[in-house]
């Protein structure tokens, strides 16, 4: 006995202690007389071997194999699910199914309110569109004309529902007519909406027939309506009507004072006139208002308005004066067109110190192929323009910072001598255009302000714009910046070619770095550097043999100075090669070169300048060896 009974406890512990199933799932709940599939997730959504049973079914009902739940009453019963691996439970709630819903009266108008009902008490109300809404007791308030379903849901999502119709002011169409008509006239106003009566605001001023013919009675403003009623009240549209016994022409507003070659906008607030200029060689004007300034005068502009009177005219007098501007257009005709904004800067030139600085600079927004822009009240002088796409990445390819009329290059712009008082127009930029290169060849390098010491160590010139040129046809393929350790490089270039690398800097003289060339085994190249000098103001390349000389050094002297026919060039320093020896005007432009042999560590040469009028003049002297500049008065 005493076996036996050891054994029966063991067993019992042993199903006490057996591990439960995971949850029941599925949907737990239901409305009367609906059905809901529940699943033990052991089975991985599969039924697995095992009973269904309910806690109650007067409640809910369960199919003791297939786990499909019955609603039979609302309440809630306890679903037991005993399988192979233990017993899950979860507690099944059966919602009553609400009645039909009743109440109010449908359709019913804009604004007001129809109140519903429905049992059992305890649900929740709710419609699917804004035309009508719906509190929580029932009421419905109708906003816009439409239909819209109303539903009252009970527990587990036990719902009825019906359909209300809203009904709004009718909706009228816009008028069709004129906006005036003579004392006496008739004017027919006309709307696609049918039904609807005709009205004026004053009888003394106009009458409309039921069919819209409005009469002019006398002078003044009437309102022309059209209402349409309807079920839930009228519509109206209206338009306002001026009745007058003589033309009125207006005023023209707007500047009256343009500069030649400019223009500017009239209006009038009578549509419908024509506009005329007196003396269309002073100024014209276009038939919405612009007037163009042709030369400097007066002319008298009308507008020219026909009405109950015949024609009436309103008139100003417009003045153009001499337009002291410099304008013309940037050109992007090299690629593709070019959207997005456009730095355009006007740059003096100053004969006392032979500098170019910027003194003014515009934003224009180009849209295409080209875009306008101008500089107005500067004095006589010369000047430069340049435009550059402005854009804060710093593409390899593309249009390229150019300056009038098409150079890539400060020392090679077109000059614009300026008049003070006359307009220098059509003065274009066409942009220049780096059109990209493909291959596996590479070139970088820095920039660096060094003392001129024929190193390369030295601060890094950040920002600098280099290029990249063909030296086989003299084309810019690419351009970069230098980075904040001043370097910068070109990627993707071909190799079987031949490249020049050129710092381009206003005001600075750039000797560009010696011919590289890239081949198939050796197309790397990445020590192209050079060195900004900044009292000589030169850029120059850093390679082995350069011993750059500065502009004070006293291995050069020129002299007379001030000069009259000729000035003589010697230089006291050992150099390789023939220099080459420039004279330039104040505007940058050079107007004299010639060469000497400087393979001697001394000598003297000299510079015919009897052809040069009187002036300040830059002379420069260039070698690999020598890059000196200094200012010469020629009388």
């Amino acid at each position: 006995m005493k076996k036996i009974l050891t054994l029966a406890i063991t067993c019992c512990v042993m199903m006490l202690a057996k591990p439960s199933s995971a949850a029941i799932h599925g949907t737990l709940g239901a409305c009367v007389g609906a059905t809901s599939t529940l699943f033990d997730s052991s089975s991985s959504g599969v039924m697995g071997p095992g009973t269904w049973s309910s806690s109650n079914v007067a409640i809910a009902t369960v199919g003791a194999s297939t786990g499909v739940v019955t609603g039979i009453s609302a309440g809630t019963a306890i679903i037991t699910f005993i399988g192979t691996t233990g017993t899950s439970t979860a507690v099944f709630t059966v919602s009553p199914t609400p009645s039909a819903i009743t109440g109010g009266s449908t359709p019913f108008c804009t604004g007001t309110t129809i109140a519903l009902s429905c049992s059992p008490a305890g649900g929740a109300w709710s419609s699917s569109s804004s035309i009508a809404s719906v509190s929580p007791a029932g009421s419905v308030s109708g906003s816009g004309g439409g239909t819209a379903t109303i539903y009252y849901t009970v527990g587990v999502g036990c719902s009825a529902s019906t359909t209300v119709t809203v009904i709004g002011t009718p909706a009228v169409d816009s008028l069709t007519g004129p906006s005036s008509v003579c004392i006496g006239g008739t004017a027919t106003y006309a709307c696609t909406t049918a039904g609807g009566t005709w009205s004026t605001s004053s009888a003394g001023i106009g009458t409309i027939s039921a069919t819209g013919v409005l009469t002019g009675v006398s002078g003044g403003t009437v309102i022309v309506s059209y209402s349409v009623s309807g079920t839930c009240g009228t519509g109206v549209r209206t338009r306002a009507v001026t009745v007058s016994g003589s033309t009125v022409a207006g005023t023209i507003t707007g500047t009256t004072s343009v500069a030649t070659g400019f223009t500017t906008s009239l209006s009038n607030s009578v549509s419908g006139g024509t506009w005329s200029s007196s003396n269309p060689a002073v100024a014209t004007i276009s038939a919405s208002g612009v007037v163009t300034g042709v030369a400097v005068g007066t002319t008298v502009i009308s507008y020219a308005v026909s009405g109950c009177s015949g024609l009436a005219y309103a008139t100003t007098i417009v003045t153009v004066t001499a337009a002291n501007c410099i304008s013309g257009n940037v050109l992007f005709s090299s690629g593709a067109a070019y959207y997005g904004p456009v730095r355009v800067w006007l740059i003096k030139y100053n004969p006392s110190t032979l500098m170019l600085t910027a003194i003014d600079s515009t934003y224009v927004y180009a849209s295409g192929t080209s875009v306008s822009y101008s500089f107005c009240g500067m004095g006589t002088d010369s000047f430069r323009v340049k435009a550059a796409c402005d854009s804060t990445s710093t593409p390899t390819m593309g249009y390229l910072p150019t300056y009038h009329t098409s150079s890539a290059f400060w020392n090679t712009a077109t000059v614009i001598n300026h008049v003070s008082g006359t307009h220098d127009i059509n003065k274009n930029i066409t942009m220049a255009y780096g059109a990209g290169t493909t291959g596996p060849g590479f070139i970088g390098g820095s920039v660096t302000a060094g003392a001129n010491k024929g190193t390369a160590e030295g601060d890094p010139v950040v920002n600098q714009l280099v290029y990249c040129i063909n030296d086989a046809t003299g084309a810019i393929l690419q351009q970069t910046y230098t980075n904040s350790l001043g370097q910068y490089s070109f990627s993707n270039l071909p190799t079987g070619a031949t490249y020049k690398v050129y710092p381009e800097l206003m005001n600075f003289t750039t000797t560009p770095y010696p011919t590289i060339s890239l081949t198939a085994s050796s197309s790397s190249v990445t020590a192209a550097s050079f060195r900004k000098n900044t009292l000589p103001k030169t850029i120059t390349p850093i390679t082995s043999g350069i011993n750059e000389v500065n502009t004070n050094n006293a291995g050069i002297s020129i002299y007379p100075n001030p000069a009259k026919g000729a000035v003589n060039v010697s230089w006291n320093i050992a150099t390789t090669g023939t220099a080459t020896i420039t004279v330039s005007d104040v505007t940058g432009r050079i107007v004299l070169s010639t060469t000497a042999d400087m393979t001697t560590a001394n000598g003297t040469t000299k510079v015919d300048v009897s052809s040069l009028n009187a002036g300040m003049y830059l002379i420069s002297v260039k070698n690999n060896g020598v890059n000196y500049n200094t200012k010469v008065s020629i009388q």
